[in-house]
């Protein structure tokens, strides 16, 4: 079934989503600060307000009247006409400010306006009794004003100031304010992300040379993965996919030394079993048709043994990790001689077993394997009459086989060459293939053990395999 799943970028993932984090805590800052700056406008504006009442009023004279010339407000409105005749737009003029026109201030006594700074606007509706700032709507605009009343001593009218000013004016210094500070950081946000695409896709380049490094392996090209920069995050990964192409090329190289070496082993008995399969046919005598035919059956014995050795040799080198019972070893020593025991007798050899009750962890197939690789190595080799010794001894720490035979001592170069596979040294007193000992090497390296021919003593060839006893804890 087709996988229809969409793969994702991890790099595309981090860089947007670092950008829509940068975004969001861009806005939010925004968000606080248009908020801040809104208050603190009021606030300066509604200062301004106050003190602009207050200081009108201490400009005023005590003189118990509110009079203002009638020439005075006649420049006064001239003024501000001529404001508005120069249609300047925001820009100042020779006669003042256009913002004049949203400034408003008014005196009134008794509920009536006695003067203003431009009368053509509109009475503000208000409390008479009210003291404070606060909101009113001239001419579809709101205003923001504010009332402060005028005690003079021994006066019988009801005096106060009026000063407001259009909200706009701080609706626009607010959005200018904002836009100022919008649009640099708007900018910022596309800078933001050019910058983090390219850091990241900087940072990420060791990944980048990983897999680069991994598309160009194969199965015939499995050395080590190296990175330029060793970072923190991929030393251990290329540390195990190093380790393990090197269990994978080590893997490949058995296999084909496995398959060249058992052609090789197997070509020869075959080409012997037919050669005598044919010479059989051919016969004549019925001597000769027996031996042709004995030849056939020691023949597929030694093909059959080849074999099982071939398919045990293939198990163990494939092995990595295994359960570890508890095992009686001295009790599986005894089986497996009892097993071999009448090929011993065949070859009139006596066979004796002496030494301690051991129990060790380990796989019991595994075990018995080695220790029939052992003793029917020293029963094959030993040669008739022969004596065969295995000595179990138990330590502290391991346990110690020993297997011995009497038969004649090894050259230098067959004790060299001893654990290798397919080497045979006596290829005309025995019909092996060279690999039980090989096989039986292995095994006691997954049981974390050594396996070696001792040095020849009294009169006896001797194997010592060492098995650690905790191996747990290796």
């Amino acid at each position: 079934m087709k996988n229809n799943k969409k793969m994702y970028s991890i790099k595309k993932r981090i860089t947007l989503s670092m950008i829509a984090l940068s975004s969001v805590f861009i806005l939010i800052s925004l968000f606080f600060s248009y908020s801040s700056s809104h208050h603190e406008i009021l606030e300066v504006y509604d200062a301004r307000l106050g003190q602009t009442a207050k200081l009108f009023l201490l400009s005023l004279p005590d003189s118990g009247t509110l009079k203002v010339s009638s020439e005075n407000v006649r420049l006064l409105d001239g003024w501000m006409q001529n404001i508005r005749d120069a249609h300047s737009g925001d820009e100042a003029t020779a006669y003042g400010h256009p913002y004049e026109q949203k400034l408003l201030i008014q005196l009134y006594r008794d509920g009536k306006v006695v003067w203003g700074s431009h009368l053509r606007n509109h009475v503000i509706v208000h409390d008479p009794t009210y003291s404070g700032f606060g909101y009113v709507e001239i001419a579809d605009k709101e205003w923001r004003y504010f009332q402060l009343p005028l005690t003079r001593n021994n006066s019988q009218h009801s005096e106060y100031i009026i000063v407001a000013e259009q909200q706009a004016v701080r609706n626009e210094m607010i959005t200018e304010l904002a836009f100022s500070t919008l649009v640099p950081q708007l900018v910022l946000i596309p800078c933001l992300a050019l910058v983090l695409y390219f850091l990241i896709d900087r940072h990420f380049a060791p990944i980048t040379e990983l897999q680069q490094a991994i598309s160009r392996r194969s199965v015939s090209k499995l050395d080590s993965v190296t990175v330029g920069l060793d970072t923190t995050e991929l030393s251990s990964l290329v540390t195990t996919l190093n380790r393990l192409l090197a269990e994978l090329d080590s893997a490949w190289k058995r296999e084909k030394r496995f398959t060249g070496m058992a052609a090789h082993e197997l070509k020869t008995p075959l080409a012997v079993l037919r050669l005598n399969a044919e010479n059989a046919l051919n016969s004549d005598r019925e001597e000769d048709l027996q031996t042709d035919l004995h030849n056939i059956l020691r023949g597929i014995e030694r093909s059959d043994r080849l074999i099982q050795q071939l398919l045990t040799l293939a198990r163990v080198e494939n092995i990595h990790s295994m359960e570890r019972v508890e095992i009686d070893l001295k009790r599986l020593v005894q089986y497996v001689m009892g097993e071999l025991a009448p090929l011993a007798l065949r070859n009139k050899q006596e066979m004796s077993l002496t030494g301690d009750n051991c129990l060790i962890l380990g796989d019991e197939s595994l075990l018995g394997i080695l220790l029939s690789n052992l003793i029917d190595n020293a029963i094959r080799y030993a040669g008739k009459g022969q004596q065969i010794t295995v000595t179990l001894k138990d330590l502290p720490d391991r346990v110690q086989v020993y297997v011995s035979d009497t038969g004649e001592d090894l050259t230098a170069e067959a004790r060299e060459k001893l654990f290798e596979s397919f080497y045979r040294s006596n290829r005309e007193r025995g019909d092996g293939a060279g690999l039980g000992l090989s096989i039986t090497r292995d095994i006691v390296k997954l049981h974390y053990g050594t396996v070696e021919l001792l040095p020849r003593k009294d009169q006896a060839n001797t194997f010592l395999v060492s098995l650690m006893k905790n191996q747990y804890e290796l």
